[in-house]
């Protein structure tokens, strides 16, 4: 269903370059075609015609774009980050070495008392 949604909003957009670039303007594709839009359907009834033309393009182009991403969207309703979903995917159970233990005993040395002074 993405796929054929992606494919129909490739060629809305291509229409809608086209459709933008026959727009009668300062130029255009228009005028490069020898103004064959004007001859088809006249001189104001082409003008009209593109421009509803290019809103309807447009329209659907957004819609198109909206619902693409509203459907392939993520399915999840976990609100946690992309970062602890990979760390809790990559946790490795490690057991803890008892690496620093306190010492038993004392640890402070007892001063020695040598009171001999030569």
């Amino acid at each position: 269903m993405v796929q054929f949604l992606i494919v129909l909003h490739t060629l809305v957009s291509i229409l809608l370059i086209f459709a933008i670039l026959m727009q009668s303007g300062q130029g255009g594709l228009n005028s490069m075609l020898s103004g064959t839009a004007n001859s088809m359907l006249g001189s104001t009834g082409a003008n009209d015609f593109m421009t509803k033309l290019t809103t309807w393009l447009g329209i659907t182009f957004i819609g198109l774009a909206i619902l693409i991403g509203a459907l392939s969207g993520n399915k999840t309703l976990n609100s946690s980050s992309i970062i602890q979903q990979d760390a809790i995917s990559n946790a490795v159970e490690n057991d803890i070495v008892e690496e620093y233990a306190l010492p038993s005993g004392n640890l402070i040395p007892e001063a020695t008392s040598d009171t001999s002074t030569e």
